[in-house]
């Protein structure tokens, strides 16, 4: 039976160890995964980005927002000022949350934020009402015609380069342009890269009523090119400050950044970020439904948790994941059947002087004195016995001078106690004096032996 126990203990364990390290793993089984982290090393993670930002800005400030943007913003100092970036998939801003950046960006800060897509409430009251801009998609034409690159029929030398989609992003200005543009590789097996990409489409003037003020100027500052080409790079004027939006986080990412060239693009759209505190936004990425108008709210409280900020840190995710199987398997062996607690057997104790003074103050209340006397005897020739391994059958002078040599006793002293012995056996009864006597020899005799 406990064979088959064992087995059992030993296939659940095994089952356990393949699952967690499945999980631990799975970055490096998904590592063409497109998840724009700050601290995925994997082609499309951004711990480049991030590493180089936080260096550049190191002297000037960099923090990060990991709470509330909309606190995080308001706890900053009035007569500096700053700037704020987002980088990763899509920023989910509530309308209380856009308020405040636009605030933020009227005070002379600036906002940079590059995704791959824009929705709610920023959209509405931001692009649509404030600069007339509407944002269009090519998913259409990037993403149908994947089926042909799979099955091998389309031979497009424009857009097809081996096993990956190729496109370019390039800036509009002299200054800044490059002849060939920038190119860019997306792999077409990988499930989960994005396929399709924003662009700015200016709404006609005539659209509205009201024209957009001067202090609200747009300049387009780039452009991507995969099927046609489209405005994805855009400063806007806001207030004392700007928002500089780039629709797309791919130039970002790893795989990008590795090249020189990759390295050139990125310097060019930082250069329109001033030299000053610089804020890490690093929850807006993250969505929770809320009951506001929009439904979007990018401060999850799941962010703020303890379990959440120890998930993110390798050490001590391994830490995490160790402890819980070492609960696991703490109690599966726990669970055998433990020994009883042995208890603790107290040591044996002499009581045999005790029994003599209760038998004493007995014999005493009833007084009866003689069989106090002939207890004490029989203590006292025990005492001999025990102590100097003497016979006392044979009470002789020889026994006399044994006892004196080795208790340091006068030899008159024990014959007067042994003589008591003798006249205390020969009678029926004692008196009181007489056993008070005898007693004060006794104790003569134990207070001074060796």
């Amino acid at each position: 039976m406990s064979n088959d126990r064992n087995k059992y203990i030993l296939i659940a364990l095994m089952i356990i160890l393949v699952g967690l390290g499945y999980y631990l793993l799975m970055d490096s089984f998904t590592e063409w995964n497109y998840n724009l982290e700050k601290t995925k090393k994997n082609p499309y993670g951004t711990f480049v980005t991030y590493e180089l930002l936080k260096s550049k800005y190191k002297k000037k400030g960099f923090k990060e927002i990991d709470n509330s943007v909309i606190e995080s913003l308001r706890k900053l100092k009035k007569n500096k000022t700053y700037n704020y970036v987002f980088i990763n998939q899509m920023p989910y801003y509530d309308s209380a949350t856009v308020d405040t950046i636009c605030k933020f960006a009227e005070a002379g800060n600036t906002v940079f934020i590059s995704c791959e897509g824009i929705n709610g409430a920023f959209v509405d009251s931001v692009l649509y009402k404030t600069y007339h801009l509407s944002l269009t998609t090519g998913f259409n034409e990037l993403y149908y015609p994947l089926f042909d690159i799979d099955s091998l029929e389309n031979k497009d030398k424009d857009s097809i380069v081996g096993d990956h989609r190729y496109g370019t992003f390039n800036f509009i200005h002299p200054s800044l342009k490059n002849d060939s543009g920038y190119t860019y590789y997306i792999k077409n097996k990988a499930d989960t890269i994005v396929n399709y990409y924003y662009r700015f489409t200016p709404v006609p003037d005539t659209e509205w009523t009201q024209s957009i003020p001067d202090i609200n100027g747009i300049s387009f500052a780039g452009n991507e090119r995969s099927y046609g080409s489209g405005l994805n790079f855009a400063v806007l004027k806001h207030g004392k400050g700007e928002f500089v939006i780039l629709l797309s986080a791919l130039p970002f990412t790893n795989y990008f950044m590795r090249t020189e060239k990759g390295l050139e693009y990125a310097e060019k759209v930082f250069s329109h970020l001033p030299n000053q505190t610089t804020l890490w936004d690093n929850i807006s990425h993250e969505y929770k439904y809320s009951s506001a108008d929009d439904g979007y709210r990018g401060d999850s409280s799941f962010g703020e948790s303890p379990l959440y900020f120890i998930l993110q840190n390798r050490a001590l995710r391994w830490a995490w994941y160790l402890t819980i199987l070492g609960v696991i398997i703490y109690a599966v062996f726990h669970a055998k059947r433990r020994q009883n607690i042995i208890p603790i057997i107290e040591p044996k104790q002499n009581n045999s002087l005790k029994y003599v003074e209760t038998i004493g103050q007995l014999y005493f209340h009833e007084e009866e004195h003689i069989e106090i006397a002939n207890e004490m005897r029989l203590q006292f020739l025990n005492f001999i016995r025990q102590k100097y391994y003497m016979k006392t059958n044979e009470i002789d002078e020889a026994f006399f001078k044994q006892l004196c040599l080795k208790s340091a006793i006068e030899e008159e002293k024990i014959k007067s106690i042994f003589d008591e012995f003798k006249d205390i056996l020969k009678v029926k009864s004692i008196n009181q004096q007489k056993l008070h006597h005898l007693n004060k020899q006794l104790e003569y005799f134990y207070k001074t032996c060796k």
